[in-house]
């Protein structure tokens, strides 16, 4: 009579990148926050796997930012680990590669990990692990940019040795087929890396149950079994509308059968993205609409990428400029792409080239706006010094 083949629950997550240094944030406090958070959210990972009463925690790949991550950082992290009543079992990706000599190897690492973190199972090698509930096979990154593909050794394995236990797959790298920067961060901190390249379709995949897969940063399904968890916390702007971001994936899977994926989220800060074109100055309203719907009341727990483009007289345009200051304060970041161009309306104009009280700012107003009505930086230069002059004039008016 045949065994039947357990169940197990576990959670799959990736690229924790602990110590990101945020270096297109200018404000050092705020970059610390966003440090902050990402250790806060292994936590959240530790409530849900307890809470659905996981068997183990799977980290495909990437739990620090770098291969020398600071002695606070690492303990940090390993407290953090700690905490979770449950073996968490990770791999080296490209940015905390394995290779000798590697931080997973230094007496320091090991001594915080035996003290703060019993419970963390670092994986440098390419061999099956048998857990109590599963056959694990991690495939470890051992540099940073792996010619060969970190899978292959799977291929040759006999699994007749390992019985009904449901076969999990642990790698980190990009898949054939599927996108051309998935390692990027798409902010130019972490710049794709061409290797590492997993061939899915070359596996055993009758003999795979589950594939948990790191190196994307966003939730991704690339095969029946093979899923990307993306980051526990996110950590770029949305590049499409079906982006997700900052969740660990539930896993209940049995040998023979397709897995059962739950996404769960355990993100904190929110990372937005705002359009908007000006036709006219009425326009503006409609931007610091959206705004209220993007951000409502929430201070220091946003990242928002926006989007500007279109027309906007003298009045509007310093409106806009105030706007954005108190965004700037608001915002964990603001990353603005500002193709507004700054056109004085009818009576801007009168006001600025016709007074006969102050020619001299009559004729440099006058000489701007032949400046302006060109195209190219002087231009736009004339546009924005328009836009000054017309300040000072209220100001002294």
């Amino acid at each position: 009579m045949a065994v039947a083949s357990p169940v197990v629950r576990f959670l799959h997550t990736a690229d924790w990148q602990i110590g990101k240094p945020y270096a297109r944030v200018p404000d050092p406090e705020k970059r610390a926050r966003l440090k902050q958070v990402r250790l806060e959210a292994i936590a959240r990972l530790g409530a849900v796997a307890k809470a659905e009463r996981a068997a183990f925690v799977l980290v495909a790949g990437d739990l620090f930012d770098s291969i020398g991550p600071t002695l606070a950082e690492v303990a940090q992290a390993c407290s953090a680990i700690g905490a979770i009543p449950l073996p968490v079992l990770v791999i080296p990706g490209n940015h905390d590669h394995g290779g000798p000599g590697s931080l997973w190897q230094e007496p320091w690492f090991l001594a915080v990990q035996r003290e703060l973190a019993p419970n963390l199972q670092v994986l440098l090698e390419r061999k099956p692990l048998l857990l109590p509930e599963a056959l694990l096979l991690p495939c470890p990154l051992l540099r940073q940019a792996e010619p060969l593909d970190p899978t292959a050794w799977v291929r040759q394995l006999d699994f007749d040795r390992y019985g009904a236990l449901p076969r999990l797959l642990l790698a980190h790298g990009s898949v054939h087929g599927f996108g051309g920067d998935e390692g990027g961060d798409g902010d130019g901190e972490n710049p794709a890396v061409a290797a590492n390249r997993i061939d899915l379709n070359a596996l055993p995949l009758g003999e795979l149950d589950y594939i948990a897969l790191g190196d994307w940063h966003g939730l991704k399904q690339v095969g029946p079994k093979a899923w990307y968890a993306g980051c526990h916390e996110p950590d770029r702007f949305p590049r499409a509308a079906g982006y997700r971001s900052g969740q660990g994936l539930l896993v209940e899977v049995q040998r023979g059968q397709l897995p059962q994926v739950t996404p769960h989220g355990t993100g904190s800060v929110a990372w937005q993205q705002i359009r908007q074109r000006f036709n006219d100055d009425s326009d503006l309203a409609c931007l610091e609409q959206q705004l209220s719907d993007c951000l409502g009341a929430r201070s220091g727990s946003d990242l928002l990428l926006l989007e500007l483009e279109g027309s906007l007289s003298l009045e509007a345009a310093a409106q806009l400029q105030a706007l954005l200051q108190r965004l700037e304060a608001r915002l964990l970041r603001l990353k603005l792409r500002d193709c507004t161009s700054v056109a004085p309306n009818e009576l801007e104009l009168k006001q600025l080239t016709e007074r006969p009280g102050d020619p001299l700012v009559a004729r440099v107003a006058q000489r701007l706006q032949a400046l302006a009505s060109a195209a190219g930086e002087e231009a736009e230069l004339a546009r924005l010094a328009l836009r000054e002059l017309h300040g000072a004039c209220q100001g002294r008016s």
